[in-house]
């Protein structure tokens, strides 16, 4: 099977094993604490999959009133550190705890800043300066980033469900019932297996779009697609596809639409047609009822429903398994790495 299929494939049950932890060690009491704390600025930020994660917390903070920005950790060092004092509430996110540009920043800034660190090695760097240390209290991977990142997204809406509802507790029961969903969806993947061969045959380029909750999941899954299989993919708003980048579409164009119900699910649908009817293909990964017929170049995977907010938690699990249907394609070993490492401890 090789590691990183391993990796995958235990996700579920590191995710479980991770919320016991939360339910056993006090800490939700202690996030349900910062319930009506009155920070000025909240600023999530991290590097790659760090810096994704988070999307879907800060969106929900939003939608309860709560502005708040999602930020890469290397942009706040250099162009933004002015925007953080004794008002600011910083949540810091490394799997490592020592991502160069993160223990840089850490260096630079005033002891007034309230850091919350949340990372999967609790001696790090970053767990030494965090007021709030919240560990993902998930197995290191063998290979590149996958139950990390899964833990990330949950330790990051546990956050921001403490912080908009005072109701850590209440996310926890909703993400558990994610666990069988995500259960589910591994051990059905074999129903893909025809439409990942018809749709990644001859594919030269991946370009992944979504709206709202789904952003993280398109800049992740970008990510992993160029990290796991060395293999060019864009990341687009679907939105803000059509002006503009929509011109790239003709025969030979590969997409892939996130359309979890929601708002945004009616245009990601039509967006999905609107390239397949201009000679593209695309794979519709969906928990909608909508009423889309697949052909020869419109592909879908349909996933159990789920609040919008947790779907990020089911949808990258077709991505994941693409990123490895793929590597057997090009014969080369899922998610080893080539020039980088799992822990960028240089920012050069």
């Amino acid at each position: 099977m090789g590691n990183y299929m391993e990796d995958v494939l235990s996700q579920p049950d590191e995710i479980g094993q991770c919320l016991e932890y939360y339910e056993k060690s006090g800490l939700l009491e202690k996030i349900n604490q910062l319930y009506g704390m009155p920070f000025e600025k909240l600023i999530f930020s991290g590097m790659g999959s760090s810096h994704f994660c988070a999307v879907g917390a800060g969106i929900f903070l939003k939608q309860h009133g709560i502005d708040n920005q999602v930020i890469s950790t290397g942009e706040l060092l250099y162009y933004e550190k002015e925007i953080l004092n004794k008002k600011t509430l910083l949540i810091l996110i490394s799997q490592s705890g020592e991502s160069a540009e993160i223990v840089n920043l850490l260096e630079q800034l005033s002891e007034e800043v309230t850091i919350i660190a949340i990372t999967n090695e609790t001696e790090s760097t970053l767990a030494s300066k965090g007021e709030l240390v919240l560990p993902l209290h998930v197995g290191e991977e063998e290979a590149v980033t996958t139950r990390t990142y899964m833990a990330s997204i949950c330790v990051s809406m546990l956050l921001a469900s403490a912080i908009a509802e005072g109701n850590a507790f209440g996310m926890v029961q909703r993400i558990k019932r994610c666990l069988f969903l995500m259960e589910k969806t591994l051990s059905e993947q074999y129903k893909w297996n025809e439409i990942m061969q018809k749709f990644l045959k001859d594919c030269p380029v991946m370009s992944i779009m979504g709206r709202g909750y789904s952003l993280g999941s398109v800049q992740a899954g970008a990510l992993f697609f160029r990290e796991i299989v060395k293999f060019p993919a864009m990341a687009f708003d679907e939105a803000e596809f059509k002006h503009g980048p929509l011109e790239m579409v003709e025969p030979g164009f590969h997409a892939v639409i996130f359309a979890p119900a929601g708002p945004g699910s009616v245009m990601n649908i039509k967006m999905a047609e609107n390239i397949v009817s201009k000679g593209g293909m695309a794979v519709l990964i969906t928990d909608e009822d909508c009423r889309v017929e697949a052909n020869e170049r419109l592909f879908l995977i349909r996933l159990e429903k789920t609040e919008e907010y947790l779907v990020p938690l089911i949808q990258i699990l077709p991505i994941q398994l693409m990123a490895d249907y793929l590597a057997k394609q090009k014969g080369i070993p899922a998610g080893t790495f080539r020039w980088g490492s799992k822990v960028m401890d240089s920012e050069i």
